[in-house]
C-alpha cells in the first residue's frame, strides 16, 4: 500500500500495480480470492488483521488502490474508528466513487491516499488524500503514466527518486505487460535497502506486489508474497451474468 503505478493501455484499459509495505509481524494476506458483495464480484487479497485490503478491483470495471499517509508524515495517534482497508470495500461497493468521496464521514479515520479507476462512462482516475482533518480530490489523465508513494514512509527526495526510475523505465518501455511492470517494482533502485522499490527497515518491509491487468472483457490480478516467494494469478470476466469466470495458475 505503499507505491503505486498507473500504465495506459489502448482502448481505456490498463496496468495498475501496486507495493505492500507493511510490518511483518501484522500476519500476512492471503492471496487474492473472490468475493461477492452488494451484487459484485470483487476480487481482493484480505488483510488478516483487520479484514479489509489494500487493493482491489471488480467485475464493473473499478479498481482501489490505497497508500498510507496524505500529503505529509502523520502521527499514528490509535484508536481509529474503522480500518482504512475497510474504507476500500466501502469504495468499491459504489458505483460513483467521486459521490462517495465527497459524502462518506472520513472523522476518525487515519490519514491514507486512495486512487480509484472506473468507467463513467469512460475511464476516469480520482486521487482521493484524506489528512485527518480535510479532504482532497483530484482528477488524474488517463492517457498518462502516474506514480504515487507513501508521504507516511518515503521523503519527498525518496519519492522524487521513485519518479526518476519510473520516468528512466518508461523510456526503456514502449509496450507494457503485467511481468515488465512488476519486475520494475521487484528490481528499481538505487541499493539503498530502505528506500529501493522493495525496501527492508526491520520493522516495516515489502511484503507482496499485486498488478491489476483491466482488459477488454477481463480483469487479471497478479499477486506475488514476497516473504514466501510464491505467486498467483487469478482472472475475472466483466459483466458476465454477474457470475465468477475464473481461473488460478
Amino acid at each position: 500500500m505503499c507505491t503505486l503505478t498507473y500504465l495506459p493501455l489502448s482502448e481505456e484499459q490498463y496496468l495498475l500495480t501496486t507495493n505492500r509495505d507493511e510490518s511483518p509481524d501484522r500476519g500476512q494476506a492471503g492471496f487474492p480470492s473472490y468475493h461477492h458483495v452488494e451484487g459484485k464480484n470483487i476480487i481482493f487479497p484480505q488483510d488478516p488483521k483487520a479484514g479489509g485490503t489494500w487493493v482491489a478491483t471488480s467485475d464493473n470495471g473499478i479498481s482501489v488502490c490505497l497508500l498510507n499517509g496524505a500529503n505529509e508524515p502523520h502521527e499514528f495517534n490509535p484508536p481509529y474508528r474503522i480500518s482504512r482497508g475497510l474504507v476500500v470495500m466501502e469504495a468499491i461497493e459504489c458505483i460513483k466513487p467521486d459521490e462517495f468521496f465527497k459524502n462518506y464521514d472520513f472523522t476518525g479515520i487515519e490519514p491514507f491516499t486512495m486512487v480509484v479507476l472506473f468507467h463513467d462512462p469512460s475511464l476516469r482516475i480520482l486521487e482521493f488524500k484524506w489528512d485527518g482533518d480535510k479532504t482532497f480530490l483530484e482528477e488524474k489523465k488517463t492517457t498518462e503514466p502516474h506514480l504515487w508513494a507513501s508521504a507516511q514512509l518515503y521523503t519527498k527526495e525518496s519519492i522524487q527518486n521513485r519518479n526518476n526510475w519510473f520516468q528512466k523505465w518508461l523510456k526503456n518501455n514502449k509496450s507494457y505487460s503485467t511481468e515488465s511492470i512488476m519486475d520494475f517494482h521487484k528490481t528499481a533502485g538505487s541499493g539503498d535497502l530502505k528506500n529501493d522499490m522493495v525496501m527492508d527497515r526491520g520493522i516495516v518491509k515489502t511484503v507482496s506486489i499485486t498488478s491489476i491487468s483491466s482488459l477488454k472483457g477481463m480483469i487479471n490480478m497478479a499477486h506475488h508474497n514476497l516473504l514466501e516467494d510464491s505467486f498467483q494469478e487469478i482472472s475475472l470476466s466483466q459483466h458476465v451474468n454477474q457470475e465468477f469466470s475464473h481461473h488460478i495458475l
